[in-house]
């Protein structure tokens, strides 16, 4: 199988692609051929692979900042990707996420991670500038329609995702599975965390929130400015620091406020458990997700969240999230107000995150089940039409159960 991670960048799908690729090696009767992308063959060490793994990079297509050279480099890297898979001959091809232009011949499965397709009562559709609003109806139509056309089965990480999927976009109920997103499995073994991301000192009183993430519009992190006023009004002694996880030329208009706000720079995963070790809530005012994977992360570290009062976040969430309207700063700020303020709360989050972690499984679970809608696609007789508006007639492709859990 071509295992395609050659169009993800940073984020959630990031962590999502390395972890597949590596927990990969513990599933050895398959061929892998796996088409990297720059930031994901940055983090793959290949020669730590058996020989049934074979690399491809895509490292040249990227980097260029001509729009025109842009648009050149995406069409050579369209003609590689027909080109391998001739030579490849795959049974299936796997991309970690879509949309993609690539229409491969062989039976094509890949995740869905584009929330703004199936939330379209978000408030991120009245918050974005106009002129974004309309690149992203015209693009995102355009890309809608690309996947219909190019996939021919989708990956949901949530159950509500899938049900949205088969009512908004009108996909054949028997071409979407839900597999549960979840922790990287480095977050279980501390011997693998390093401690590069360490935080400065704390200063008397601080209460440090932190936010792993790039700075895409619909993550809302601008809000956090007015977030800052409003603390300072509502509490004008609580020393509040905000934690993020990019480069502060990033995050423009902070004035006076800066001071509040600290910048880590891009981490990589392994990175990532010791940040959430040395602060104190997890803060994500995202305005669109399928599923992030900061939610299962801060249960793990024991960190309460406080994050967007949509129905994204409250089905993976439950009882371990304090919830605030992402789009009202004063809310935001009474609601951080409130949870410090009342140490039983934290504790009760805490607990209830650890209890929900065993949902969510384990990354090998999540590479097992990945194998199996691979194969029940690559197992489909090629008479059967393609994309994902086409039915799919036979009874046995239905998402086999989970597999027992080998840690149980």
């Amino acid at each position: 199988m071509i295992i395609n991670a050659g169009n993800i960048r940073v984020g959630g799908m990031l962590q999502v692609a390395l972890s597949f690729i590596h927990e990969l090696r513990n599933i050895p009767e398959h061929e892998y051929h796996v088409f990297l992308s720059p930031e994901v063959e940055r983090q793959v060490r290949k020669d730590k692979f058996p020989a049934n793994f074979q690399f491809y990079s895509f490292i040249r297509f990227s980097g260029y900042s001509d729009l025109l050279m842009r648009k050149w480099m995406d069409y050579k890297k369209l003609r590689r990707l027909q080109l391998l898979e001739r030579v490849i001959n795959p049974d299936v091809v796997f991309s970690v996420f879509g949309p993609t232009y690539w229409k491969p011949k062989a039976p094509h499965v890949a995740g869905f991670a584009t929330p703004h397709y199936v939330y379209p009562e978000s408030p991120y559709f009245s918050e974005v500038p106009f002129s974004h609003r309309i690149k992203q109806s015209l693009f995102g139509k355009l890309r809608q329609l690309m996947m219909i056309r190019n996939i021919d089965y989708l990956i949901a990480e949530t159950a509500g995702v899938k049900d949205r999927l088969i009512n908004y976009l009108k996909v054949d109920e028997h071409r979407v599975f839900h597999v549960s997103n979840t922790l990287n499995e480095v977050y279980n073994q501390p011997e693998k965390w390093t401690f590069r991301a360490k935080l400065p000192a704390r200063e008397p009183g601080e209460l440090r929130l932190v936010t792993i993430s790039a700075n895409h519009l619909f993550k809302n992190l601008q809000i956090i400015n007015e977030v800052i006023n409003q603390v300072r009004i509502l509490r004008p002694n609580l020393n509040i620091k905000f934690i993020l996880t990019i480069h502060r030329r990033e995050f423009k208009n902070l004035g006076t406020n800066r001071r509040y706000v600290h910048f880590t720079n891009r981490l990589n995963v392994n990175e990532c458990p010791f940040l959430y070790s040395q602060c104190d809530f997890m803060f994500l005012p995202t305005l669109l997700e399928c599923f992030s994977a900061s939610y299962p992360e801060a249960m793990k570290m024991g960190l309460p969240i406080l994050t967007s009062d949509l129905a994204f976040a409250r089905e993976v969430c439950q009882d371990a999230a304090l919830y605030f309207d992402p789009v009202d700063a004063r809310d935001i700020a009474e609601k951080i107000v409130y949870l410090h303020e009342n140490p039983d709360l934290q504790e009760k989050m805490r607990t209830s995150g650890f209890e929900k972690l065993d949902a969510f499984g384990n990354s090998r679970e999540r590479a097992e089940k990945f194998i199996q809608v691979a194969k029940l696609a690559a197992s489909v007789p090629s008479s059967q039409k393609r994309g994902l508006h086409s039915g799919i007639i036979l009874p046995s492709l239905k998402m086999p159960s989970a597999p027992a859990n080998p840690l149980a």
